[in-house]
């Protein structure tokens, strides 16, 4: 079985719309993941900014943390083709032969919420599938170390005595991160 670490990087939407964001407070702009084999090996890696909807305006301490800017969405498709894409490469094999890890349940929370939003269909075989196979990996490696409280990826990359990758806040280093911390403790 394959292992893919994903993360998403998202802007919220604007107060002013509170009817949508009743339903999700913000949007995805980048996906970022990598996929390991069954010796822990990353095979492949998936990153792809997404044009928000919504959220016609870069939040300003988003595109701090990010550096992604408006200019840079405007050329990427919206999230329901970009999302497709996503399926189709953690599914590439056409059987459903992986394990979902994301640092926090926030990744989770906000795909289910924009799915709902944007009416995708969590019922599809793929969909459930991953819905279901999806794993909180910052509670598991809080509760490997015996924390109360979760702490963040760079937090806990640091507890590793090793250096964080690339960028924080880059959707795909911080999906590798999380698989280095995942390969890390075991």
């Amino acid at each position: 079985m394959k292992l893919i670490f994903v993360d998403f990087e998202m802007n919220p939407i604007s107060k002013e719309r509170r009817q949508i964001r009743k339903i999700c407070p913000g949007e995805i702009i980048e996906i970022g993941a990598v996929k390991l084999d069954e010796q822990a090996q990353e095979i492949s890696s998936f990153k792809e900014y997404v044009l928000p909807k919504y959220a016609t305006e870069m939040d300003e301490t988003c595109q701090e943390l990010t550096g992604i800017t408006m200019d840079m969405l405007r050329q990427a498709d919206t999230f329901v083709p970009a999302f497709r894409r996503f399926l189709d490469w953690c599914n590439e094999t056409g059987e459903n032969d992986y394990e979902m890890y994301a640092w926090s349940e926030n990744d989770w929370r906000q795909l289910h919420n924009e799915m709902r939003l944007k009416k995708i269909n969590t019922q599809s075989d793929r969909v459930a599938w991953m819905l279901g196979h999806w794993q909180n990996f910052q509670q598991i490696y809080c509760n490997l170390l015996g924390l109360d409280n979760v702490i963040s990826l760079d937090k806990a990359i640091e507890t590793t005595g090793e250096p964080f990758d690339g960028q924080m806040h880059d959707a795909l280093w911080d999906a590798r991160n999380t698989a280095k911390l995942y390969m890390l403790s075991k």
